[in-house]
């Protein structure tokens, strides 16, 4: 699968303040330029290419997703397997792309600014499965009824908690207690893989450049 992208138009903002934020420090742990938008990759399945935009190229492995990069706001056409997806990043926003076989998913993120909580996000990435985030045991729902190809969010308490994604009823992974902190937020991808779904943590990060 190769990313064909394509800069249709520039879309260079000049009216101040607008979708920035002049915090000096970011929740995600860098400082953010006040006149980029920010975007991560996250490769779900082999035989993908590099996603690039720009002159900024994200390569993570499989299962693995690189930190939020500032990038242009621009324009950006996808391209996969000759499907296109359109990709425009605005100031201040947050946005992660998938690829997924032949797909690109594309979502925007709510930026975590909450520096008392942590924020969970989960990113259903199975092709016809809903699932949920709860406690390990089951017993209670922390993000209910994600459907493919969505995403659910919620902050909670960074308080020892052990975090399980689930099916109709089974458990799909039970990656335990993720170590939650005040102020950060925590991905998970769940995702298909040759034995079966599969489910990856990961703590969203901001690269300085």
């Amino acid at each position: 699968m190769n990313f064909r992208i394509l800069i249709a138009s520039t879309l260079i903002i000049l009216a101040a303040g607008l979708g920035t934020r002049a915090a000096a420090d970011s929740l995600y742990g860098a400082e953010a330029p006040k006149d980029a938008a920010f975007v991560r990759f996250f490769r779900a399945t082999e035989n993908t290419e590099p996603l690039e935009l720009g002159s900024k190229r994200f390569d993570p492995p499989v299962g693995g997703v690189t930190p939020y990069r500032p990038v242009l706001p621009d324009i950006y056409l996808l391209d996969s397997g000759g499907q296109e997806t359109e990709l425009i990043p605005k100031i201040g926003r947050y946005y992660t792309v998938v690829a997924v076989g032949q797909r690109i998913l594309v979502f925007e993120d709510a930026e975590h600014t909450d520096p008392a909580r942590a924020q969970l996000v989960v990113y259903n990435l199975l092709p016809a499965k809903r699932i949920e985030l709860k406690t390990a045991d089951g017993r209670t729902s922390v993000i209910a009824g994600v459907g493919p190809g969505e995403a659910g969010r919620v902050n909670v308490n960074a308080v020892p908690v052990k975090l399980g994604v689930f099916g109709s009823e089974e458990p799909l992974g039970l990656p335990g207690d993720p170590g939650l902190k005040r102020g950060a937020s925590y991905s998970v991808f769940v995702f298909e893989s040759g034995s079966g779904p599969r489910v990856v943590w990961a703590k969203a990060e901001l690269a300085k450049k």
